[in-house]
Order: structure tokens, then sequence, then C-alpha cells
């Protein structure tokens, strides 16, 4: 019996080490788990972002189609052809985006010797810094952290068996060598062949004698027609969720001439009667920056986060003089013009935050026939001889010269339960830093 005794005693010591020894495991094992552990937060962070009220769809990740160039030119001796259809100019971006970096040189701007005499131009509006647009643009990695801009990018496909990348400016060009291939690019280039139509060079200054410093612009304006489109009014209380903060409380206030002004607890918002949108950040009132260069891609992000970019929109001017940031709506791959900027998204930058936000508060809906006949305008070497030729302007303070469109509202009316927007083809030219319309043989 003793025995017996003896022997359960020792099963249940083996027993209780069994267990012992499968709990301390077990120990080991969960807190090896709960060190290691990681949160899945994709799916918090998006719900977080949906979560931000909107006025049109997010372009977070397509900042390439708002910092586009408005034309590619595609140069040979014999043959000048350019298109702004955006669809080639997308492609050919995205081409080169992420492609690897081999080489970087900052250079004097001498280009004579160093491009093949068959190139790709892609033309800008706007002076871009070369360390942003290399960066947060194309997603190349950028060796070079110097505060050199550009507002042409010379493509050669031709001089090697990989893209060579030429960023100018007035006085310095930055050389980009990359191992993407040239033969793939010409071959994309090609596809557009159907898009392309006649440029012409523009001699205007000393700057641009040179083929790849001309002033470049299509040959005629054939190419341009008239549009009509349904107006949408983004709606105010939307926008002002997104930029005033949803939960705060707004007061609204309506004067006798139409305008309303919101009062928030850190900003204003002013709705004038031709449809304008201006808020102010009143805890960025004494802290504007002085150099709107450093925060385009701020400034973007702002504007995609609550869907602002509610038409084709691109990056067309950076004004030194108040700080702010423009970006133009675009039709059918051209600058659209109006006199009451309701055609623009304007940004001034504060300290940590945005200053003021300014903007039209119409956009295109379904397109309607046009009934209106498109005008003829004159060729680009009828524009140039006319400015060239007239002593009141100096030719050479021309820096672009595009056709553009000018947006006109049509009212509702008894015929018609919807505003409507006309946009009519014209010359613009770029004229000591200022856009105006060429019309009548002059500049307006």
């Amino acid at each position: 019996m003793k025995y017996w005794m003896m022997v359960i005693g020792m099963f249940k010591d083996v027993l209780k080490s069994l267990i012992l020894f499968s709990l301390i495991i077990s120990s080991i094992v969960l807190t090896y788990k709960i060190w290691n552990y990681t949160p899945e937060l994709t799916n918090v962070e998006s719900s977080i972002e949906e979560k931000i009220p909107t006025i049109g769809p997010r372009n977070n990740d397509n900042i390439r189609s708002i910092f586009m160039p408005f034309q590619i030119i595609s140069y040979s001796e014999q043959n000048v052809q350019g298109t702004s259809d955006s669809d080639a100019i997308m492609d050919l971006t995205n081409y080169i985006a992420g492609s690897k970096v081999e080489k970087m040189s900052l250079l004097d701007n001498k280009l004579s010797g160093d491009i093949a005499n068959r190139y790709v131009i892609f033309d800008f509006t706007v002076n871009m810094p070369n360390a942003m647009y290399l960066t947060s643009v194309l997603d190349l990695d950028n060796k070079l952290t110097n505060g050199n801009m550009f507002n042409r990018l010379i493509i050669d496909s031709e001089s090697h068996s990989e893209l060579i990348l030429y960023l100018i400016s007035d006085k310095k060009m930055l050389k980009v060598q990359t191992n993407a291939e040239s033969k793939p690019f010409n071959k994309l280039l090609n596809q557009y062949n159907e898009q392309m139509i006649k440029y012409s060079g523009i001699i205007t200054n000393e700057i641009t004698t040179d083929e790849k410093t001309n002033v470049y612009a299509p040959s005629n304006a054939k190419h341009a027609k008239t549009y009509r489109y349904m107006a949408d009014r983004i709606n105010v209380e939307d926008i002002n969720n997104a930029v005033l903060d949803e939960k705060e409380h707004v007061i609204e206030r309506t004067r006798k001439n139409g305008s309303t002004t919101y009062f928030g607890n850190t900003g204003v918002v002013s709705i004038t009667q031709n449809s304008i949108y201006k808020y102010n950040n009143l805890s960025q009132t004494d802290s504007v920056k002085r150099e709107p260069y450093n925060n385009l891609v701020k400034s973007f992000s702002f504007i995609s986060k609550h869907g602002g970019f509610t038409d084709d929109y691109r990056l067309f001017s950076v004004y030194n003089e108040n700080n702010s940031i423009d970006y133009q709506m675009f039709l059918s791959g051209l600058p659209v013009f109006n006199n009451s900027g309701l055609s623009e998204i304007n940004v001034t930058w504060g300290d940590k935050e945005i200053y003021e936000y300014r903007r039209g508060l119409l956009s295109t809906s379904v397109a309607v026939p046009s009934t209106t006949t498109t005008k003829n305008l004159p060729s680009a070497e009828q524009v140039r001889f006319a400015l060239a030729s007239n002593k009141h302007y100096q030719f050479e303070e021309v820096t672009h010269l595009l056709i553009g469109y000018e947006m006109k509202i049509s009212e509702p009316s008894d015929l018609q339960i919807q505003s409507t927007l006309l946009f009519e083809p014209n010359w613009y030219v770029n004229y000591k830093g200022e856009w105006k319309k060429f019309e009548d043989g002059r500049l307006k």
C-alpha cells in the first residue's frame, strides 16, 4: 500500500512540474508577442482621413498632375512640334519619375555643346525649386541641396542610352544623369504624334536667342475651340467645415450688399457677390512667410486634403510681392483666366499654418452645346509682330506666350435654370510678370 502511495505522490510531483513548465513557456510566448506587437494602423489612418470634410475628390497622391508643365516641345532641327495634351505630359513625366540618379552636376548655363540636336522641353509658367521638383514630384534621389530654381526642363534622349535631364534657369543648369532608358521614352513620345501641332520659337531678348531658350508657342490657334459647361457651386458650409473645423461654433452675418461673413474662433471667412471665398487664419496674421517657394508642397497638401482641386488645377504663379502661391484652372490642357479670379486658388502661408486661402466657388459640371462661334485668332507670328513693333511695349519683357481660355458666367434665366460657364480661346502674354490678354493688337 505504501508503495502505491509513493508512486501516486511521485506522479503528482511530475504532473505539477509539467503544469508549471507549460505555464512558464506560455508566459514567455505571451511576453514575446506583447513586446513585438505592432498594431495595424492602415484602416485607422484611412478612417481618420475619411472623416475630414471634403468639397471634391482628394489628390493626395497626384502631385504630378498639379505641378505639371503647361506644354511639351519636341524639337529637332527640321521639325518643332508641341502639345498641351495632359495625358501626353503625364505619361512622359511618369516614365521619368522614380528612376535612379546616376550623377548630378550644377553647371553654368551653356547649353550649346552639351545637348543633342533632338530633345524634349517641359515648359513651366512658374519657377520651380530644383530640390522640391526632383524629390517631391519626380520622386528622384536628390543629392544636391541648393536654392536654385528652373522653369524649363530639357530631356536629352538622343546623346546617350539613358535620359539626361537639364533643369534650366537664367544663369545655372542642373544636369541630372538617370538610369531611365532613352529608347522606350522616345517610343512613348512617338505615340503622341497625333496630338502634336506645329510650334514656333520666338526670340524676345538676349536670353532667348538660342533654340533651347526660345519662347515657344503654337504657330496658330486652330486647335482651340469654344466650350460651355453647366456651373456647379461649391457648398459654402462644406468648405467652412473643412477650413474652419466643423466642431467650431461659427457666427454668420450677411450685409446689405449681399456679401456674407463667417466668424470662427480662429478664422474669418468672407463670401463676395461674385462667388469668391476668402479665409483668413487670425492666429497667423503677424507671421506671413516671406519665401513662398519653401511652402509649395504644404500649399498643395492643404488644398488636396479637403478636395479643393475641384477641377483640373495646376501651379501657375508665385508672387513674391505678397508671398502668395497661385493655382490656375485648366480646361482641355489650356489655362483658364477670369477677371474676378474665379479660375484661381490662391494660398498664402503663415509661420506654421495657412494664413490666407482665396478661391472661386464655381466648378464645371456637364458640358452643354455652345452656340458661340469660335473667333479666328491671329497666328503666333502676328502676335509677336504686333507687340515687337508697338513702341508702348518692351518686347524683351515678354516671357511666355500661350493660348488660354477666358471664362465668362451666364446667370440663370427663364430659359436656363442654372448658371453656365463659357470658355472662349484667346492669346495670353506674360508681360513684366503679369498675365494679360492679347486683343486687337494690344495687351489688356
